[in-house]
C-alpha cells in the first residue's frame, strides 16, 4: 500500500513538475519574401511605343558573350532557359528566330548588331546577360500561423535565419530597326515569394508564452525539427530550376508586353 501511495505521490508531484516548468511545442512558422522589389527596369520611351504599336513582334535571343567559356553543365542550365523565354514567346503570339543565325553572325564579324538582326530579319535582340541561381538571401522575419504572432528571429536567442535564396535573370532589350539599346532589366525571384512554412520547436511557459531564451529549432520537415537555421534554393533539382525559369521568363514578358 506504501509503495502504491508514493509511486502516486511520485507521478503527481512529476506532472506537477513538468506543468509548472512548461515543455516544448512544435508550431507552423511562415516565412515571405517579396523578391520583385529587387528588380531593375530601366524601359525607354523608344520602346513603350514600339511595343505599343506592334501586335506581332520577331525576337531572336543573344547568348551571353561568356557563352562559349562556359561548363558543360552552365551551358545546359541557360539553353534550357533559352527554350523557355522561346517557348512563352510564340505562346504569346510573338515570331521566334532562331539564336544561332545571330550566333553566327557574331563570330563572323564585320556587322553592328542593328545589321545583323535586320539580316536575319527580326524586330527585338533580347541579350541574355546573365542568370543565376542561389544566391544568399538572409530573411528574419516570419509569422506563427497557430498564434497570428508576428516574430523576428533576432528575438531568439538561439535561432538565426532562412536563407530564401535568389534567381536572377539579366538581360538587354536591343531596337533593330534604329540600333538603340531599348531596354536593361534584372529580375529577382525567391522561394519564398508567395510564402513558405517550416517548423518551429519552441519551449513554451505554463502560461502559454514563447520563451525567446531557450534553446529552439527550426526545421522543414514536422519530424526533423533540429537546426538553427534553413535554406530554400531554386538549384536543389531540376523541378525547382524549372519553376525559376518559369517565374523570370514570366517577368521579362510582362515587360515586353504593351502597357495602356
Amino acid at each position: 500500500m506504501k509503495t502504491k501511495l508514493a509511486g502516486f505521490i511520485i507521478s503527481i508531484t512529476i506532472s506537477l513538475l513538468f506543468t509548472s516548468c512548461g515543455s516544448y511545442t512544435t508550431l507552423t512558422g511562415n516565412v515571405k519574401y517579396d523578391a520583385s522589389k529587387k528588380n531593375e527596369i530601366v524601359k525607354s520611351s523608344e520602346l513603350r511605343t514600339y511595343l505599343a504599336e506592334k501586335d506581332k513582334i520577331k525576337f531572336v535571343l543573344r547568348e551571353p558573350t561568356t557563352f562559349e567559356s562556359m561548363t558543360e553543365e552552365t551551358k545546359a542550365k541557360y539553353d534550357n532557359f533559352f527554350a523557355e523565354v522561346e517557348k512563352d514567346l510564340i505562346l504569346n503570339g510573338h515570331i521566334v528566330k532562331d539564336r544561332v543565325l545571330l550566333t553566327n553572325l557574331i563570330e563572323k564579324g564585320g556587322m553592328s548588331i542593328s545589321e545583323m538582326g535586320k539580316m536575319i530579319d527580326t524586330d527585338i535582340i533580347i541579350e541574355i546577360i546573365d542568370v543565376e541561381y542561389n544566391i544568399p538571401n538572409k530573411v528574419t522575419n516570419f509569422k506563427i500561423k497557430e498564434t497570428g504572432q508576428t516574430s523576428n528571429f533576432n528575438n531568439w536567442n538561439t535561432l538565426d535565419f532562412v536563407d530564401c535564396q535568389l534567381s536572377k535573370l539579366e538581360c538587354r532589350i536591343t531596337l533593330v530597326e534604329v540600333g538603340n539599346v531599348g531596354g536593361i532589366f534584372k529580375f529577382y525571384v525567391s522561394g519564398c515569394d508567395e510564402g513558405n512554412d517550416f517548423y518551429l520547436k519552441v519551449f513554451e511557459t505554463p502560461s502559454g508564452t514563447l520563451d525567446t531564451e531557450e534553446e529552439s529549432f527550426v526545421g522543414w520537415n514536422y519530424g526533423n525539427v533540429n537546426y538553427k537555421s534553413l535554406t530554400h534554393t531554386y538549384d536543389m533539382n531540376e523541378q525547382s530550376r524549372k519553376k525559376a525559369i518559369e517565374r523570370l521568363v514570366k517577368a521579362l514578358l510582362i515587360e515586353l508586353e504593351p502597357k495602356d
